[in-house]
């Protein structure tokens, strides 16, 4: 059962405020004046109220912790927030409490990562070698459409954990020659390791500016083509490397199209992303073969074929990564944000707002052993 929270968090992308009713003020005031924007305390405070068996904070035991302008008191049932003066107090449910501390933490960190990637990029030295990122899309519900960002290579790597793929994984062209699109799988770790989020972000090679790459992407619009089975899905080449884009399918009608219309389509152009190598299989034709066996899908059965050809493509290792996963585990791919669930994987489509499936895990499951097989047949 979802637990009523007695406040509100807000990010405008330059601070996180917090909003509630005059009952519970002195809460309001605890996070704002006392713990800040300071993640480490937050996580403390937020340890001593998890009551963890063995730890100071066990919440049969009654506790008492001073700040510089609120105390909290435990009597063993209920946490007490009262300023420093005893002129306001509040009382919570422990769970409430920590429950609050949870989403404060992640409102926090979130604008404190945004933060550091801003001032990473900012400070990114011009000489260094460049790597393009196209696909920094479906972080959030209001980020939609793509963007052209560069920045070293070595501050990507140290912005929320980039590990490269095995080398097996990257497309021809990358391996010793300097050339081609090269993959990373951005990973957001809790305090212990454990993998909580992911995504595939695709990194461009050295030398595409902008100017090139609207030029190339015009060419490429009059010679793509849609895939029919995914709305507002094609495919083409830029830069000499395969594609898979999205449009907005309400706003463009078809692909290829005349030079002349080029400038007006590519203004509905929310993403592309690098193919992977070809594999000689009909990766469309695979992704249709296995999705038949998830027979109890409920939603748009569209959104999972754009998961295996989109995000898992002919990449094995992500394959791996999503049958590794367990419930509660969230990724963000190309095309799909995928939450998975003890009795079902939900999957979200990044680039048609609104498109979503559910599909029980055990033929998912089923799904992903299929694709897989027919990617080696």
């Amino acid at each position: 059962m979802a637990i009523s929270l007695p406040v509100r968090f807000r990010s405008d992308g330059v601070r996180v405020s917090v909003e509630t009713d005059p009952l519970h003020a002195p809460l309001r005031d605890f996070l704002i004046n006392d713990l800040g924007e300071d993640v480490s305390a937050i996580a403390r405070a937020r340890g001593r109220v998890s009551g963890e068996p063995g730890d100071p904070g066990e919440l049969n035991e009654p506790w008492q912790e001073l700040y510089r302008y609120h105390r909290l008191d435990f009597d063993g049932t209920i946490v007490q927030v009262r300023d420093v003066a005893g002129w306001a107090s509040c009382d919570l449910d422990p769970a409430v409490l920590r429950k609050c501390l949870d989403e404060y933490l992640q409102e926090v960190g979130a604008l404190q990562s945004r933060r550091n990637l801003e001032r990473a990029l900012s400070e990114a030295s011009s000489g260094e070698p460049m790597a393009t990122s196209l696909a920094l899309g479906g972080v959030s519900p209001r980020t939609q459409g793509w963007g052209l960002v560069q920045t070293p290579r070595a501050v990507l790597e140290d912005v929320a954990g980039l590990t490269p793929h095995p080398d097996a994984c990257l497309p021809h062209g990358v391996l010793e020659t300097g050339s081609g699109a090269c993959w990373a799988d951005l990973a957001v770790l809790d305090e212990s390791g454990t993998r909580l989020r992911s995504g595939t972000k695709t990194f461009m090679p050295r030398g595409i500016d902008l100017e090139r790459l609207m030029a190339e992407l015009g060419k490429t619009l009059t010679q793509a083509r849609f895939i029919s089975a995914v709305p507002g899905a094609w495919s083409g080449v830029v830069a000499g490397v395969p594609v898979h884009g999205y449009v907005d399918p309400e706003a463009v009608l078809r692909l290829p199209c005349e030079p002349i219309e080029v400038g007006g389509v590519v203004q509905h152009v929310r993403v592309f992303f690098p193919a992977l190598a070809d594999s000689g299989v009909d990766l469309e034709g695979a992704a249709l073969s296995a999705g038949a066996f998830a027979p109890s899908v409920y939603g748009e059965r569209h959104v999972l074929m754009a998961f295996l050809l989109h995000d898992v493509q002919t990449h094995r290792h992500h394959l791996d990564v999503v049958r590794n996963a367990r419930p509660g585990w969230e990724h963000s791919g190309n095309a799909c944000r995928l939450r998975l669930d003890v009795q079902t994987v939900r999957l979200e489509h990044l680039w048609l707002p609104g498109h979503a499936c559910e599909v029980p895990t055990g033929e998912f499951a089923s799904v992903l052993y299929e694709y897989e097989r027919l990617l080696v047949t």
